[in-house]
C-alpha cells in the first residue's frame, strides 16, 4: 500500500510538472524569438529588411512582450518600413509608437522617434519638418549623452538645412557632428560628418571649400591607426568628383585611379566597376580613346562578374561612346542601345538620360527619324540639365533630314537654355560668393573681436592722477567691456568653436577684477565720502592710506592682464641661453634683501655645474623668485625659515622653494594656484600682494615648458618645486 501512494505521488506530481511547462512553453519561445531579433541588427539591403520587418510584425501580434520590447520593435519595423519605401505604413507606425512612448516614456527612445520621423520627412522632400525633428531627437540625445545617436541628428539635420534652404546652419549643425562623433570615438560617423560636409559645401557651389573639407577629411583619415580602405576610396571618389566640377580632368583621373587602388585592395568588385567608369569617362574628356577603351572593359568585366546590371549597362554604353568618339555610328548605336536596356530608368534617370542623348547623337548620322523619336520626349518634360545636348542633336537630326527651319529652331532652343544654365551658374555663383562672403565676415567680426580683447590686455596698468579719475576709467573699462560683449554675442554663438577661449577668459576677468575691487573701492569711497564731510582728524594719514590702496588696485590690475596674456598665448618670452649655476646664483642674491627685511632667514644650497646651461627669460626667471619670496614673507611666521636648493635632475633643473610655518591642509593645496585662491578667507588685502603670485609663477614657468607642484614643506610651511629643461648641450670639437 505504501508503495501504491508514492507512485500515485510522484505521478502527480510529474503531471503538474509537464501542465505548468506547457503554460509557459509559449512566454520562454516569444523571449527567446524576441532576443535572437534584437541581436540581428544592423542590417544592409532590402532583402534583409524584409525578412527583419516580417519578425517584426509577427512579434508585434504577441502579448508576451514587455513595454520596453513593444517599443523597440515598434522603432525598428517603423525604421524598415521607412527604408523599404512604404512611408504611409511607416508614418501609421510611428503614430502607434508615439502613443506608446506616452504611457511608457523613454528618452532615448523618443529620441529615435524623432530620428526616423526626421528621416521619413526628409524622404519626402519635407526638409523644415525633417531639420526639426532631428533637432528634437538631439534634444533627448542630449539627456541620455548617446554620442552617437547625437552626431546621426546633427548630421542628418545639416543635410536637411542643405536640401531646404540652405544657410550656415548647416555648416554649424556638421560641426556639432564631428564634436559627437569624436566624443564617441566614432571613425565612421566622423567620417560621415566629413562627407555630409563637402557634399553641403558643394551644394552651396563654394567648390573650395568643398575641397578643403575632401582635403582634411583624407588627411583625419590617413591620421587613423588603422586606416579604412572603403572609406578612403569613398574619400577619394568625392575628392575626384570636385576635381571634375572644377574642369580638371586630370587631376580628376588621378583621383579616381586612387579610389580604384583601394577597391582593389579589398576586392570590391562593385565600387571598382564604377572606378574604371569614371576613369573611362575622363580619358575620354582628355581624348584617350584607348585607355577609355580598356577602362570601359574593365568594368564591364567586373560587372558581369557580380551581375550588376546598372553598372554592366553604364559600361556597355561607355564603350558605345568610345566608338561614337571614333566615329562607327552603327557600333556605337548598337552597344549604347544594349547598355540602355540594362539601366533602369526610374531608379537612375539621369544615367538613362544622359545615355538616352547618346544614343540619339550615334542614330543622328544613321536614321535622323529614329533620333527625333528618341528625343521628343524630353521637350515634354521639366527642363533638365540635358535638355541643351538634347536640343542640339535634335538640331543635327533636322538638318540631316534637309529641314532647317527645324533644325534652326532647336538650335536656338539649345542656344537658350544653354544661356539660361549660364545665367543659373553664374546667379549660384554669386550666391556662393555671398555665402563665402558671410563666412568670411564671420571670421573678420572673430578677428575683430579677438584684436580688441588683445588690445585691452596690452594696455598699460593704470595711472592713478585722481582717486575719482581712476574709478571712473575702471568702471568704464568693465561698462563697455561687458557691452563689447554683449555687441558680439551672435557672432560669438555662430562660431562657439573659435571664440570658446575668449569668452572663458573674459567671465574670468570679470569675475576676479568684481570681486577684488569692490573691497578696495568700498574703502576708498568711505574714505572721500569722510573728507568731504570733514570727518577726518588726520587728513595727510587718510592720503597716505588711499595712495597705497591705489597701488594696490595698480599691482592687482597688472597681474591679472599678466595672466590673461598668458591664457591666450600672447604673453612672449624674451629667451636667452645662460649658464645655469651663475644665473641661478644671482636670481638668489636678489631676494636675499626682501627675505632679510621680513625677518626670515634664507638658506641655499645650488649644486648645479658650471658647464650647464638653461635658455629661459631673465625678467621672468627674476619675476618667479621674486613672487615666491614675496609669498613666503606675507605668510610666514616672523621669525621663521626660507629654504632654496637648486640641483640637476637628468636632463631638467629641479629647485626646491621651502618656507617655514605656517603651513597649508591637503584640502587646500591643489588650490593653491588658483586665481585669488587663500586658505585663510578672513585675510584681507592688507597681507600685500595681489593673491595672484602663484597663478602667474605657474604661468611663467609652463611658458618655460616647464612644471610648477606644490607640497608640504619639512619646514613646517609650503614646499614650492620648479621643473625646468635644461639647454641641450652643444658637442664640443675634438
Amino acid at each position: 500500500m505504501s508503495y501504491f501512494w508514492t507512485l500515485t505521488l510522484k505521478n502527480i506530481l510529474a503531471l503538474t510538472f509537464a501542465t505548468q511547462l506547457c503554460v509557459l512553453w509559449p512566454s520562454v519561445s516569444h523571449s527567446a524569438d524576441f532576443a535572437t531579433y534584437e541581436q540581428q541588427f544592423p542590417l544592409k539591403g532590402k532583402k534583409t529588411f524584409r525578412a527583419a520587418l516580417e519578425e517584426g510584425e509577427a512579434l508585434l501580434t504577441r502579448s508576451t512582450l514587455t513595454a520596453q520590447q513593444r517599443t523597440f520593435v515598434l522603432h525598428r519595423t517603423a525604421l524598415h518600413l521607412v527604408r523599404l519605401g512604404e512611408y504611409d505604413r511607416a508614418q501609421h507606425r510611428l503614430d502607434a509608437l508615439a502613443t506608446h512612448l506616452s504611457a511608457h516614456p523613454d528618452d532615448s527612445m523618443q529620441g529615435k522617434y524623432h530620428w526616423v520621423n526626421g528621416d521619413l520627412a526628409f524622404r519626402l522632400g519635407h526638409n523644415q519638418s525633417a531639420q526639426n525633428h532631428f533637432l528634437k531627437a538631439s534634444e533627448f540625445f542630449s539627456r541620455t549623452q548617446d554620442w552617437r545617436m547625437l552626431s546621426h541628428a546633427y548630421r542628418m539635420a545639416a543635410n536637411a538645412v542643405a536640401k531646404g534652404s540652405p544657410d550656415l546652419n548647416a555648416i554649424e549643425h556638421i560641426a556639432l557632428a564631428k564634436h559627437y562623433a569624436e566624443l564617441d570615438n566614432n571613425i565612421p560617423l566622423h567620417n560621415a560628418a566629413f562627407d555630409t560636409e563637402a557634399r553641403i559645401y558643394k551644394l552651396f557651389g563654394q567648390l573650395d571649400r568643398a575641397l578643403e573639407s575632401r582635403q582634411a577629411q583624407l588627411n583625419w583619415l590617413q591620421q587613423q591607426n588603422v586606416p579604412d580602405e572603403a572609406m578612403l576610396s569613398a574619400t577619394y571618389y568625392g575628392l575626384a568628383d570636385i576635381f571634375v566640377d572644377f574642369g580638371d580632368h586630370q587631376a580628376a583621373l588621378d583621383a579616381f585611379m586612387q579610389s580604384y587602388r583601394y577597391d582593389e585592395q579589398v576586392n570590391d568588385r562593385l565600387y571598382m566597376a564604377q572606378n574604371q567608369i569614371r576613369i573611362a569617362e575622363q580619358h575620354l574628356q582628355l581624348g584617350d580613346l584607348t585607355a577609355a577603351d580598356k577602362a570601359y572593359g574593365q568594368a564591364k568585366t567586373f560587372s558581369e562578374s557580380i551581375d550588376h546590371k546598372r553598372n554592366l549597362g553604364w559600361a556597355i554604353a561607355g564603350l558605345g561612346r568610345v566608338e561614337l568618339s571614333k566615329g562607327n555610328y552603327s557600333q556605337a548605336a548598337n552597344l549604347i542601345g544594349q547598355g540602355l536596356t540594362l539601366i533602369n530608368p526610374v531608379h537612375n534617370q539621369l544615367l538613362h538620360s544622359q545615355h538616352l542623348v547618346w544614343y540619339a547623337r550615334a542614330l543622328s548620322h544613321m536614321n535622323p527619324e529614329q533620333a527625333i523619336e528618341q528625343l521628343m520626349p524630353f521637350f515634354k518634360a521639366e527642363p533638365t540639365d540635358t535638355m541643351v545636348e538634347a536640343a542640339k542633336v535634335l538640331a543635327f537630326a533636322y538638318q540631316q533630314q534637309r529641314d532647317f527651319a527645324s533644325a534652326l529652331r532647336y538650335q536656338a532652343q539649345a542656344t537658350e537654355l544653354l544661356e539660361q544654365q549660364t545665367e543659373q551658374s553664374r546667379l549660384t555663383r554669386l550666391e556662393a560668393k555671398k555665402r563665402d562672403a558671410e563666412l568670411h565676415l564671420e571670421t573678420l567680426k572673430v578677428n575683430q573681436l579677438q584684436s580688441g580683447l588683445d588690445e585691452q590686455k596690452r594696455q598699460n596698468k593704470l595711472q592713478s592722477v585722481i582717486l575719482a579719475a581712476a574709478i571712473i576709467v575702471l568702471l568704464n573699462f568693465f561698462l563697455m567691456f561687458y557691452l563689447y560683449h554683449l555687441k558680439k554675442r551672435k557672432v560669438m554663438e555662430k562660431e562657439a568653436a573659435v571664440l570658446n577661449q575668449a569668452l572663458t577668459l573674459k567671465q574670468q576677468l570679470l569675475a576676479d577684477v568684481s570681486h577684488e575691487l569692490r573691497t578696495p573701492l568700498t574703502v576708498l569711497k568711505l574714505n572721500i565720502e569722510a573728507l568731504q564731510h570733514n570727518l577726518i582728524t588726520d587728513p595727510d594719514a587718510t592720503y597716505t592710506l588711499m595712495q597705497s590702496r591705489l597701488s594696490m588696485l595698480n599691482t592687482l590690475i597688472a597681474d591679472i592682464y599678466e595672466l590673461a596674456q598668458a591664457d591666450t598665448h600672447s604673453l612672449q618670452l624674451d629667451l636667452h641661453t645662460r649658464p645655469a649655476k651663475a644665473l641661478f646664483d644671482e636670481l638668489l642674491s636678489a631676494i636675499q634683501p626682501l627675505v632679510a627685511q621680513n625677518d626670515l632667514t634664507l638658506s641655499t644650497q645650488n649644486t648645479l655645474s658650471d658647464t650647464l646651461e638653461i635658455t629661459c627669460d631673465i625678467n621672468r626667471m627674476h619675476q618667479i623668485f621674486n613672487n615666491l619670496a614675496r609669498n613666503s614673507c606675507h605668510y610666514s611666521n616672523k621669525p621663521g625659515q626660507v629654504s632654496v636648493t637648486i640641483a640637476q635632475q637628468d636632463e631638467q633643473l629641479v629647485c626646491h622653494f621651502e618656507d617655514s610655518s605656517p603651513g597649508v591642509s591637503d584640502e587646500d593645496l591643489p588650490r593653491l594656484t588658483e586665481r585669488l585662491y587663500r586658505c585663510d578667507k578672513s585675510r584681507s588685502r592688507d597681507l600685500g600682494g595681489s593673491g595672484l603670485g602663484l597663478s602667474i609663477c605657474q604661468k611663467l614657468t609652463e611658458l618655460h615648458q616647464g612644471q610648477l607642484s606644490l607640497s608640504h614643506s619639512q619646514l613646517g610651511g609650503l614646499r614650492v618645486t620648479l621643473t625646468l629643461p635644461l639647454a641641450a648641450r652643444t658637442p664640443s670639437a675634438d
